[in-house]
This record gives C-alpha cells, sequence and structure tokens, in this order.
C-alpha cells in the first residue's frame, strides 16, 4: 500500500519540483530595465546549475537589496561590471545570506511550495523509515526522492555509483581499506580514507571562511562494529550492516543552529528534528557547496556526507592487486 501511495505523491513532487526550476520573471519599467536585467541573468545562472539557491530566494533577495549592504555592494559592483565573474561573486554573497538566514531551509532547494508543504507538515515522531512505524513514512519517502532529484546521492557502497559493494569486500579488500585510514587533522580520533580526508580538509576550511564550523561527529567504523551496530538498531536506513564509514568514505557532522546551539543531530526521532536540522548553516553550506569538494548527502539523514566523487572508484582502487573488480550490468532498485 506504501508503494502505491507514493509514487502519485512522488510524481507530484517531480512536477513541482521541475515547475520551480523556472526563473519567475516579473514585469519591469523601462528606468528599471538595467538593474532588472541583473537579476534576471543572476537568476538564471542558478538555471545553469552555477548555484543551488532557488530562483525564487535570488529574485527576492535581490529586489530587497537595499535591506543588506553586503549584497547590495556586490549588486552595484556586478551592474558596473557587467562581467560573468561579477554575478558568480553576487552569487556567493547571496550564498551566504542564504547560509545564515535563519528562516531558510536545505529543504528550500526544492522550491516555495514543496519546501512549505515539508516543513510545515504535522510530523510524527516515528515518521523516519524503517523504524518503529510511523503513520507518514511514505512522506518522508517522497521528500527524500525529491531532494534527490535535485541533488542526488552517490552512495559509496550502494548502487552502480558505489565505490564498494557488499560483495566485494573480501577480507584481502577490508585490510586493504583500513590500512589507509589516516587520522583527521584536528580530530585525530577519526580516520578516513586519504583522498576523502585531502578533500574534507579543503572543506572544512572553506566552509570556516564562509563562518561555518563542520566538526566530525563520526567517521571510520570497523566492519565488525558496524555489523553490531546495525543488528542492534535494525533499521537499515539509519545504520547499514556494510556502512560507508567502513571503508573511510562517510562522515556524520554536528548540526547546530546559527545561535550555535546543538540539535539532537545523528539521531532520526523525532521526524520533526529531522526536518529542522535541515535549517542548520552546516547543512544549507554542504547543500550549496559539499559537490564541489566530492562530497554527497545521504538525504535520509541531514548529518551524513560521503566522499565519493566521479571516476573515484578506480582511483580508489588503485593500488588494490589487478584494481578495481569487474561489474556486470546493475539495475538499481526503485
Amino acid at each position: 500500500m506504501k508503494a502505491i501511495v507514493r509514487l502519485p505523491l512522488f510524481f507530484l513532487c517531480c512536477t513541482l519540483v521541475f515547475s520551480s526550476c523556472t526563473t519567475p520573471r516579473p514585469p519591469s519599467t523601462p528606468e528599471a530595465q538595467a538593474p532588472m536585467g541583473l537579476i534576471e541573468a543572476t537568476a538564471q545562472l542558478a538555471e545553469s546549475r552555477a548555484t543551488r539557491l532557488p530562483a525564487n530566494y535570488i529574485w527576492a533577495a535581490l529586489r530587497d537589496r537595499g535591506q543588506d549592504a553586503d549584497i547590495n555592494a556586490a549588486f552595484e559592483r556586478a551592474l558596473a561590471d557587467h562581467t560573468r565573474e561579477s554575478k558568480l561573486a553576487l552569487l556567493r554573497v547571496l550564498e551566504l545570506k542564504f547560509i545564515h538566514d535563519p528562516k531558510t531551509s536545505g529543504l528550500d532547494i526544492l522550491g516555495p511550495e514543496l519546501s512549505q508543504h515539508f516543513r510545515g507538515f504535522k510530523w510524527h515522531e516515528n515518521d523516519f523509515p524503517g523504524g518503529p512505524e510511523g503513520p507518514n513514512e511514505q512522506f518522508a519517502d517522497v521528500m527524500v526522492d525529491a531532494l534527490d532529484l535535485v541533488l542526488p546521492e552517490r552512495r559509496a557502497n550502494s548502487t552502480r555509483d558505489a565505490v564498494v559493494l557488499r560483495a566485494e569486500a573480501t577480507n584481502a579488500v577490508w585490510e586493504y581499506m583500513t590500512n589507509k585510514w589516516v587520522a583527521v587533522p584536528g580530530q585525530e580520533r577519526w580516520k578516513l580514507n586519504p583522498h576523502a580526508l585531502e578533500s574534507f580538509v579543503r572543506m572544512r576550511e572553506a566552509a570556516k571562511a564562509d563562518g561555518v564550523d563542520l566538526i566530525i561527529l563520526s567517521a571510520h567504523r570497523y566492519p565488525q562494529v558496524a555489523a553490531a551496530n546495525a543488528a542492534r538498531v535494525g533499521n537499515p536506513n539509519a545504520v547499514a550492516s556494510f556502512s560507508s564509514h567502513s571503508l573511510g568514505l562517510a562522515i556524520s557532522l554536528q548540526i547546530s543552529n546559527r545561535d550555535g546551539s546543538r540539535v539532537n543531530a545523528a539521531s532520526t526521532r523525532p521526524m520533526s528534528e529531522l526536518v529542522r536540522m535541515r535549517e542548520s548553516p552546516v547543512h544549507k553550506w554542504l547543500v550549496l557547496r559539499a559537490e564541489e569538494f566530492g562530497w554527497y548527502p545521504y538525504q535520509n539523514e541531514p548529518w551524513h556526507w560521503e566522499y565519493n566523487p566521479r571516476g573515484f572508484r578506480e582511483i580508489f582502487w588503485a593500488d588494490f592487486p589487478g584494481g578495481a573488480p569487474m561489474r556486470g550490468i546493475m539495475v538499481d532498485e526503485p
């Protein structure tokens, strides 16, 4: 029954997501043509994937630019320069505004209608899929599916994008993977694959420059520990027995509010808390910037991100005898 309900809801979400990607173009008067032209050109950069900022947010922020000195100054520079670089600089200022705005959410990339729906929905505490059954789990699934249309997952441990599949993880492979782990500078308790580590350090520095602290709550996880944790929790959506943490390619980050107070990170209950976590500057920064560094979300958990840039599988297996195992045709599960 859940699958039957989920499909029409998902197709409705698809319609709303793609309709929200169309840049709104309010009418302009001749005397306002130059500023309005810049607003339209900047919003169109969202359509070209120069940013994941929702076009309606760009329009609203630039329309009301007089209320923010940084946005207004960047707008005037872009208006004078007439260059793509100045428009991209303006986008960066808008991204910072979005990241630190307590009224925005990572769900806003879905467009205003869907974002308002999911943020305002009366979630039951057990609506996280796969655990104690909640009455609205199908809506949580649809929310995740809609997000995946805009910011796709690239799971390191499953699907055709996987770096390592469960069937490929022999004892020799486990030894190969875990022997490569390197401690995270400044958080030596946690280890990562060296490629993921190098990227994370760069990403952490970039986030810090934007006023966002990326603090790891969990990284490496030995396979025996992952299996024991999964058996204890009993929900594969929350804790996997074959985990990307065990590949050294996943991090769980501390989620904090704009005022620095922590929310209950890494907990799947109540569901309303998981939705609220998406308002965190940490999550919003990652939604907008993490892909530049090769990190991708696990949509069910706002704190969980995985390193798996395109082409990484071959790099990951480069030093293993024989290289990456051959794979046949894979069909991802719906």
